[in-house]
């Protein structure tokens, strides 16, 4: 598939599973099924299977202020009975006990965002959120996050997020995965690791309004308004922004 993502303010293409950036290839990191394996539900057959090509991660697409914007491909593939997914993660502290917040924008194809934030008492609360083509989504502090491709077509993500501090993986490969896991025919399982006290299923839109936050096209405005998107490197923002 050949897709101009992009004309202004950069030329973004995607061709096959690579990115061209103003014309120039743009370097990939794959991220494969055996590195996988662990964060689905059953027991993975890799053998059988064959290792996978799951996901692509075009990393630094774009930086500006100390803060990165990059690109994820998703194929449209099953793995039992579950989607295609990304391994899962939460980001480091950033300050005030809040880590470092991200947005995510669907550039084509349809998602789902399975959120997770930890309770006092270790339970979780889990939040399924299903994503349109156009539709941008505000990642909140102290959120894990897992991006579901939930349909036979492909599913192409950018984000923005801090420059430089690196996300952990160590709590979904610990538990094997996020606390739902999504299957093909869009019924969600609890992963039995995880006390989860709460299940909203949600949509984009009610989903931001929490948070008070509206972006329509995520590398527009960043690329023109890099300044407004600084709480990505101090969520304390955020809290001056709500009063």
């Amino acid at each position: 598939m050949n897709l101009l993502l992009y004309d202004a303010p950069m030329k973004i293409e995607l061709k096959g599973h690579d990115i061209y950036v103003n014309e120039v290839l743009h370097q990939k990191n794959i991220r494969y099924l055996s590195a996988m394996s662990e964060v689905f539900k059953e027991i993975i057959d890799i053998d059988a299977l064959g290792n996978l090509e799951m996901y692509y991660m075009f990393r630094r697409v774009y930086t500006t202020n100390g803060i990165c914007y990059d690109i994820t491909l998703l194929p449209p593939l099953t793995i039992d009975e579950e989607c295609n997914k990304t391994y899962g993660h939460y980001h480091q502290q950033a300050e005030n006990g809040m880590s470092y917040p991200e947005i995510y924008h669907v550039l084509e194809g349809n998602a789902v965002f399975i959120l997770q934030k930890k309770n006092r008492d270790a339970s979780i609360n889990a939040h399924v959120i299903k994503a349109t083509k156009g539709e941008v989504i505000f990642i909140p502090p102290n959120y894990g996050h897992v991006t579901v491709n939930p349909s036979k077509e492909i599913l192409l993500l950018s984000n923005t997020v801090a420059d430089g501090p690196e996300s952990d993986y160590s709590e979904y490969k610990k538990e094997r995965g996020a606390a739902i896991y999504y299957t093909v025919d869009g019924n969600i399982l609890q992963n039995n690791n995880y006390v989860i006290k709460e299940i909203e299923r949600t949509n984009v839109k009610k989903f931001n309004k929490k948070f008070n936050f509206v972006c329509d096209d995520l590398l527009v405005q960043f690329y023109n308004n890099p300044e407004k998107f600084e709480f990505l490197k101090k969520p304390s923002l955020l809290l001056k922004n709500s009063k």
